[in-house]
Parts: C-alpha cells; sequence; structure tokens
C-alpha cells in the first residue's frame, strides 16, 4: 500500500478534490486530502506517507523537511493568474496592483497582464513565511491599491485589511496534479513490488548472497548471508559499506581493491575456508551493483570425495552449524564459545549439559566443525527415542539373520559410520543401564562388534554427549555407571538457560524472525520497544527451542510490519508462566489449575522438559518402585 497525502489549497476546493480521490483511489494507493492553513505542525507527522501534492510556499517547506519523499509541485499557471487579476480589477477598481509570488512562476508574462487587466504590475518576491510579511509591507509602502497572492499572503492582507484576491487553482489543473500523483505512487507500488521479488530470488539461494551499489554499500542479504556475516551484531546494515560486514569482501568498481565480474576468491571466516564470486548487476547504461556470493569451500571440495561419506551425507550425517551461527551477546555466554572452540582444538570427549533447548546439539555441530575431523562424518543420535534393543542395533549395527526381523543385508552402526568423525549422542543420560557397558567398552577399547558377530571393528571416533538430566543424581540412584561418566567428561561444559542470559534474548529473535521470514516468503517483523521488554523479562522455559518456535507464530499470524506487546499478548504464553526473578515487574495473569490427570503425556512431558519416551521410563520405574514398596 502507499500513501499519499494532498494539501488542498483552499478550503472551497477540498470537496471537489475529495471526489477526484474517491475516483483514483484503489486497493494500492491510499489518498488523503486536507487543507491546512497557519499550522505547520502537521508537517512534521508525514512520514507515514509516500507520495505529497502540495503548493507555494508548503511545498518548499516540505522539500527542504523529507529530501527522500516524492513531492509534487501543485503550480498556477498564467491562466490562474490572469482570472485572478481580472476579478482584482472587478473588485477593486485598482490601477496599482502588487503581486507577491515567486518570481519564477511568471516568467516572461507580466508586461502582458499589466496590458489586459489596465494597471500597473509590480512583482514582490516571495518564498516563504517571513518573505510574505515583508512583501505585504513593500506593497503598502509602495503604494499599491490591491494584491493578488497565494494563500499566505492572502492571510495576512486580510488581517491587516488590505484589498487582495486570492489565486485560485483551476480544476482541470488540480485534475492533472492528481493524475501525476496517481502515476508516481504506481511507480512506487511497482518497485516495492520488484524489491520483495529480488528478496524471494534471494532467500531461495542456498549460499549467502549480499547485493551491494556502486558505492560498496550492502542493499539486500538473503537469510544465509545474515547468519554467515553475523548482520544481527550491524545496527544499520543496510547501506553501510560492504568492508564493514567483513574486511575481505570487495566490489566491482573499488578503486582499492577493485575486482571484475566472475572473479572469485577464497576467504576465511572463523578457520573455514569460503568461496566468494562476484557478478556485476547491469543497468540499461551502464553497471549499478554487484551481487555477491558466499558458498562453503567444504561443501564444494567434498562433492568428488568417497563413496562412504556422500552415503554418509545422504543420511544427514554433516555438521550443519558452525561457531558463526551462535549468537552470544551476553558475556557468561561468550566465555561458554570460548571454552567450546578451545574444546575443538582437542581430541578429547565431551559432555555438554544444560536444560532442554538451551543449544547443547549447536554446540555439538560447532565444535565437530571447527576440530580436526571437521572434513569427516558428524553423526547423530538422541539416545530416549529408541527403546534399549534398537539403541544397540543403531549403535553397534548387526549381522544378517541375527536376529528375527533383521535385514537380509544387515546394518552398519553409527560407530562405523562416524568413523574418523564425531558421534553425538543427545540424551545420554537416558540410555539403559545395561547398554551402558557396551558403550563403556567401546569407549575404553576403540573398537566395536556387531551384533551377531564375532570380528571386532577398530573405530576412531570422537564422542560428544549431552544431557539435560543431573547425572550424579543418576549415579547416585544406581542409573548411570560413573565409570562412563568418567569417560564422556574429560571435557565438560554447561551451556545456561535463556532466563539467564537475557542478553541474548533479542538478537536471537531477530535472527530467528528474519530466517524464518525467509523461508515462509513474508516481511519480517520489526520488534517495538514495549514488546522487547516483554521478552527479555520472560522466563523461557523451553529456552531457544520455545523462542523459535514463538518467531514461527509471529510471522505466520501477524499481519502488521510490527510486533508489539498488543500482538504478544495474544500469544497468551508471555503472560500464564511463571516469570523469572527478572521477569517480576509483569504480573503473570491467574491459570486455572490442571490436575495432573488431566494433561497429556504429551502436555506433561513438554512441561517438564523431557520427551515422552523418557516420560514413559519414568512412569514405568516409579510403578515398579511402589510395586517393590511394602
Amino acid at each position: 500500500m502507499v500513501n499519499v497525502i494532498v494539501f488542498v489549497p483552499s478550503p472551497d476546493q477540498l470537496s471537489y478534490v475529495e471526489g477526484l480521490v474517491r475516483d483514483l483511489q484503489t486497493d494500492e494507493v491510499h489518498i488523503e486530502a486536507v487543507h491546512r492553513f497557519g499550522n505547520p505542525e502537521i508537517l512534521n507527522h508525514l512520514d507515514g506517507y509516500d507520495v505529497i501534492l502540495a503548493r507555494g510556499i508548503t511545498y518548499r517547506m516540505l522539500r527542504a523537511q523529507y529530501p527522500e519523499k516524492h513531492i509534487t509541485h501543485l503550480v498556477f499557471d498564467g491562466i490562474d493568474i490572469l482570472e485572478a487579476l481580472l476579478q482584482c480589477r472587478e473588485t477593486y477598481h485598482p490601477k496599482r496592483i502588487g503581486i507577491c509570488l515567486k518570481r519564477d512562476e511568471l516568467g516572461q508574462i507580466l508586461p502582458g497582464l499589466s496590458e489586459l487587466c489596465h494597471a500597473e504590475l509590480r512583482l514582490y518576491e516571495v518564498v516563504d513565511e517571513d518573505s510574505a510579511y515583508t512583501a505585504v509591507d513593500a506593497c503598502l509602502r509602495d503604494g499599491m491599491d490591491a494584491v493578488i497572492s497565494g494563500g499566505t499572503v492572502s492571510n495576512i492582507c486580510r488581517s491587516r485589511g488590505v484589498p487582495c484576491t486570492y489565486i485560485p487553482i483551476r480544476p482541470a489543473t488540480l485534475a492533472r496534479a492528481m493524475q501525476e500523483v496517481l502515476n508516481a505512487a504506481r511507480t512506487i507500488n511497482t518497485e516495492r513490488t520488484k524489491s520483495n521479488i529480488i528478496r524471494m530470488i534471494l532467500d531461495s539461494n542456498d549460499d549467502a548472497v549480499l547485493a551491494v551499489d556502486e558505492a560498496g554499500r550492502v542493499l539486500e542479504a538473503n537469510g544465509r548471508a545474515y547468519q554467515l556475516y553475523r548482520l544481527a551484531f550491524l545496527r544499520n546494515w543496510q547501506g553501510c559499506p560492504v568492508q564493514e560486514v567483513d574486511p575481505q569482501l570487495t566490489f566491482i568498481g573499488n578503486r582499492e581493491a577493485p575486482c571484475r565480474d566472475g572473479q572469485e576468491a577464497v576467504i576465511n571466516l572463523e578457520g573455514q575456508e569460503y568461496y566468494v564470486k562476484y557478478k556485476l548487476i547491469s543497468g540499461e547504461a551502464s553497471g549499478i551493483g554487484t551481487l555477491i556470493t558466499t558458498s562453503s569451500a567444504t561443501k564444494i571440495l567434498q562433492e568428488e570425495h568417497q563413496l562412504r561419506k556422500n552415503a554418509v551425507r545422504n543420511r544427514g550425517s554433516v555438521a550443519k552449524y558452525t561457531f558463526r551461527d551462535i549468537i552470544a551477546v551476553n558475556p557468561e555466554m561468550q566465555k561458554k564459545v570460548e571454552i567450546a572452540k578451545k574444546f575443538s582444538q582437542a581430541p578429547s570427549n565431551v559432555l555438554i549439559t544444560g536444560e532442554t533447548g538451551t543449544g547443547k546439539e549447536l554446540f555439538a555441530h560447532s565444535i565437530h566443525a571447527a576440530s580436526g575431523r571437521m572434513h569427516q562424518p558428524f553423526v547423530a543420535i538422541n539416545c530416549a527415542t529408541l527403546p534399549e534393543t534398537l539403541l544397540e542395533s543403531e549403535l553397534f549395527g548387526y549381522e544378517p539373520g541375527s536376529f528375527s526381523g533383521a535385514s537380509r543385508e544387515g546394518k552398519t552402526g553409527l560407530f562405523e559410520l562416524a568413523h574418523h568423525g564425531t558421534l553425538f549422542l543427545d540424551e545420554i543420560g537416558e540410555i539403559p543401564v545395561a547398554l551402558q557397558a557396551k558403550l563403556l567398552r567401546v569407549l575404553q577399547e576403540k573398537e566395536i562388534r556387531r551384533i551377531g558377530s564375532t570380528t571386532v571393528i577398530p573405530i576412531d571416533v570422537r564422542v560428544i554427549a549431552a544431557t539435560n538430566v543431573n547425572i550424579q543424581e543418576q549415579i547416585a540412584q544406581g542409573r548411570f555407571r560413573s565409570d562412563l561418566l568418567y569417560r564422556l567428561n574429560a571435557l565438560e561444559i554447561y551451556i545456561p538457560p535463556l532466563r539467564e542470559r537475557p542478553d541474548d534474548v533479542i538478537p536471537l529473535m531477530e535472527g530467528q524472525l528474519r530466517i524464518i521470514a525467509a523461508e515462509l516468503g513474508k516481511p519480517v517483523p520489526q520488534l517495538s520497544p514495549d514488546a522487547r521488554a516483554i521478552l527479555r523479562r520472560y522466563a523461557w522455559p523451553g529456552n531457544v527451542r520455545e523462542l523459535r518456535n514463538i518467531c514461527e507464530r509471529l510471522v505466520v499470524l501477524n499481519d502488521t510490519a510490527d510486533v508489539t506487546a498488543e500482538t504478544l499478548s495474544e500469544l497468551h504464553v508471555f503472560f500464564t508462566h511463571a516469570a523469572s526473578p527478572a521477569a517480576a515487574a509483569i504480573p503473570p495473569q491467574p491459570v486455572s489449575p490442571v490436575p495432573a490427570a488431566a494433561k497429556t503425556k504429551k502436555e506433561l512431558a513438554k512441561e517438564l522438559g523431557v520427551s515422552r519416551t523418557t516420560l514413559w521410563r519414568m512412569t514405568k520405574r516409579q510403578e515398579a518402585a511402589k510395586k517393590q514398596d511394602p
């Protein structure tokens, strides 16, 4: 929608212009007609309008105040001035008439007008309100019998009792100006549509894409570029020099570090190599910018690697994230990232602890991607999603026909698939005790034996494990082996929950909103100050996983460009969950208690922060313990 405002020069023409508005207005163009005089305050509140139509002093004031807006000048011609002179002669019968206008609005027609109206004409320059008062004073001093002018001078003359005729705008002139305004609005709407199409094309690209103008200023960036170049940390990335995004980048036409159309280069980001390709964006007459495409060098180089690695890749067994994907503004979280980077350079196993949804898997991917095993497989499994028998076959594989229902071809286990790479064991605390003994042996001996086989297979695998349960309590209850813990936590890192790092909330929200909006082809919602305050104070029981879900809801459900406190209230979640200490300023609304028995297993598992499988196991253990009590 393009918004237009028309400043009607006189009140008696307002109804005529409103009629034109009704005829010209469309679903894509909204036009508002107003008449204002002596109230310049409205001129300070026109940010929401794209096109403005105004006359005389008002036009010149708006041009100075809004140089970037499309402002159309409503001008009168010689016929309008002649009609005003003839009316002035009939009304006042003057011998000397002062014309108070901007000098270039009369051109060379003044002598001819003097003959037609049979009066001496004298021109007084008027360009603003101050010169309007000066012109009226000069007319009185020079003995002018009457004055013709625009609105500002007419009102001054009226207040002083000076005979004055207002120069009206003919309906044909108004209609022509309104059509010009409508054409400008349609052009703006077309350009916006083109921009949205370009945005959709950019976001459909798997590589990071930046578009810069002829001066090297960033025009657009797709979601992948927003992540890779961490644009969330640049306050105003649109319009900034591309070297501020990354000093290794350049553009076509750069005098200091020029590049050619089609030129490629290799840059290093956080220890990883990327290919950058520069492509000229051509205009009709000359080049108008550069398209910068950034691709992972690792991905390109591994396209022709061995068949085994290709098979692993087809299973999704590659690290999808790096440390550049971790948004950490909070100082404590930044320390965790630095610790994890150091861990990546060591060969030891790593245990990552923290609440559900804090980003433990993101850290696991990043540690692998920055390690010496980065070009090798990254294989992940959630230990809580499979029963013991299936989990064992997944981890160690099996021989053909080794048990009822086994595949005739047998199965390669995850330890074998992760050979020379990394195996990520998520929710390690849920592994049954019997299987823990077999896992401990694999870690000690660095070899596995498939189910149904007598042959051992040597493996070289680094294990990164993660858990959201207290392992020490598990050990005390006999549910986890202490010797296995010591094998897993040679290096240990704790990821704090989101409620302990509110500094990260807004950057994470903005990044996720932009990524999800790009995926759905919708505009990126903007967070208002009051919404930011609520989001920072919220406890986030589901941590980053919950944050992404909220972002997805905001993009899908919100039809406006802004996310306000009212928008958040419609989601209910921010006013029903218990708030963190920092959220004490927002009193939670009362929530009707729901008996545990009335909740579904899915709801109860979500509230406890565990999977439904884990909840089922916990229930079975509790039932077994009750049966054993005397």
